[in-house]
């Protein structure tokens, strides 16, 4: 009998629109990271990373203060 309670209090808590918020809001953090993560390399670049795609030469002294 005891079991019955709790698996029905498991789903008032589970079912509760309030934590519909927060899990949906990690959920989307989450995904954002490991595609972030996953797309890295080709868009997560140095100034002379980016200056070289685009055909410029990338001077680091010009920088220097």
């Amino acid at each position: 009998m005891k079991k019955k309670v709790s698996m029905n209090n498991w789903k008032e808590i589970v079912g509760s629109p309030i934590w519909w918020v927060p899990v949906s809001l990690l959920v989307l953090f989450i995904s954002i990271e490991g595609l972030h993560l996953a797309e890295h390399g080709k868009n997560c670049k140095t100034k002379a990373a980016w200056m070289n795609e685009a055909g410029l030469e990338y001077d680091r002294e010009s920088e220097v203060r």
